[in-house]
């Protein structure tokens, strides 16, 4: 059965349950945004380009992505809670693999295991608190429990730059596992077990391999461009693309399909969707630029990197905090629009300078809309629901915008990989790199103005 719902504010424990849920989500994007800044000492010690190891990225959210997909069907069926102390355990046991890896092929192996872990316990730690919480509350709460996993954001690249300074980046790893033990605590004694009684049926195998098969083999096909003959690569291309057809007709004949692609015939869940999905684009597509920007053409240490990052993350936890009072006064609607304005503006800035203050203020002005173009859609996209739909329509929304950020990576790469192999080459990939993000927010800009209507804003 599923739990009454009830708001944290009328729970003694609703705080704690917000900082168990956050604190969740806190490791994962510490460890992304940590392990962001440490690829280039990563490819060092293990004698390749950075780019080469961008399948450490890559190959974690190809597996985050399916799990975001397979975590909100679990969790509905078998228990949120649960699902989602699984995959904090998953989290912690995987990262000391990672951290022990001794090649680059083993790092990356590691990673996608990882992937699993962080698949499972991000969606279904923004369930548990949108089942625990009134519609008038969801906003806020949504809000709040982005500005607790921003904080990841905000420390992650500072805590990657000194643990690889001091000791190693394998430290990365390794200091994943107490955060991940406090929060599988918290979470096992703040967290109320929910399900939704309304599921029945087969859990959607077909659908999870169909998914990762497909999204595999685009962003193989993406990735492989400058090094493969044309038909090779257009292969994979091609034959992605219609496995993610195939994909798609299989979910719209099923009853409970792993991404409900039903979901977004609501004209106002779209077009939320939409701004998730370039914003989140327009951010991935910053962080691997400004990276690659940082430390191979500019030349900094990764501590350095990992300071100057405090303009861009240090903005994201900020506006984090301040979004749920913004919310509660100008809603989800303008602010998903004013996040993806604030991303095309400084990502502008980024494409127009090379310089430290042009690359300070570029970082900082869309820092700050990466909060809004992440935290909003989701919350203007999960009200629109009953509350029982929670888990599948967190994971629907948080897969398709995940899917976009892990294709712009991919993309960027193989942009840089067409360009010479020199600092200028590379600058000039990472440039039209900026841009293409930055066109990214724009667009999404445009399609959240022309889909959502003037009474939703």
């Amino acid at each position: 059965m599923s739990s009454v719902a009830r708001s944290p504010e009328s729970n003694k424990h609703g705080t704690l349950l917000l900082i168990a849920a956050g604190l969740a989500q806190f490791i994962v994007t510490a460890d992304w945004w940590a392990v962001s800044v440490a690829l280039p000492p990563m490819a060092d010690q293990f004698h390749v380009r950075p780019i080469d190891l961008q399948w450490v990225i890559t190959g974690y959210v190809l597996t985050f992505c399916a799990f975001l997909a397979i975590a909100g069907p679990l969790g509905d069926r078998y228990g949120r809670r649960k699902f989602l102390l699984v995959g904090i355990a998953l989290f912690a046991g995987v990262s000391i693999w990672t951290g022990l890896s001794d090649s680059a092929v083993m790092v990356i192996i590691a990673r996608i295991s990882l992937g699993v872990g962080g698949g499972l316990l991000f969606p279904l730690a923004t369930a548990i608190v949108s089942d625990a919480s009134g519609k008038d509350q969801l906003g806020r709460n949504i809000a709040i429990l982005t500005g607790i996993a921003m904080l990841g954001a905000a420390f992650g690249p500072v805590l990657g730059g000194l643990l690889t300074e001091v000791l190693s980046w394998r430290w990365i790893f390794f200091a994943n596992v107490p955060i991940s033990a406090i929060a599988f605590l918290m979470v096992l004694f703040f967290a109320r077990e929910s399900r939704d009684p309304t599921v029945e049926g087969r859990l959607d195998i077909s659908g999870i391999l169909l998914l990762m098969i497909g999204i595999s083999l685009f962003s193989v096909g993406v990735d492989r461009i400058p090094h493969w003959v044309p038909w090779a690569w257009t292969s994979l291309l091609v034959g992605g693309v219609l496995i993610l057809v195939v994909f798609v007709i299989v979910e719209l004949k099923i009853s409970h399909p792993i991404i409900d692609i039903r979901l977004f015939l609501d004209r106002r869940y779209l077009g939320y969707s939409v701004g998730g999905l370039l914003g989140n684009a327009a951010w991935c597509g910053l962080v691997i630029g400004a990276t690659l920007q940082l430390q191979v053409v500019l030349g900094y240490d990764v501590l350095d990197a990992g300071l100057f990052f405090l303009f861009l993350s240090g903005s994201v936890a900020m506006t984090s905090f301040l979004s749920p009072r913004l919310e509660r006064r100008y809603g989800t609607a303008w602010l998903t629009g004013i996040g993806l304005m604030l991303q095309a503006a400084g990502l502008c800035l980024l494409f127009l300078t090379d310089h430290v203050p042009g690359l300070s203020l570029g970082m900082l002005i869309a820092g700050a809309g990466c909060s809004l173009a992440w935290s909003m859609p989701q919350a203007g996209a999960i009200k629109q629901l009953p509350i029982e739909k929670v888990g599948v329509a967190s994971g629907t929304i948080m897969t398709v915008m995940v899917l976009s950020g892990n294709t712009m990576i991919v993309l960027i790469t193989m942009i840089i990989d067409l360009y010479p192999k020199s600092v200028e080459g590379e600058a000039a990939g990472i440039r039209i790199g900026f841009l293409l993000s930055g066109a990214a927010a724009l667009m999404g800009l445009l399609l959240v103005i022309g889909i959502l209507r003037r009474r939703d804003i």
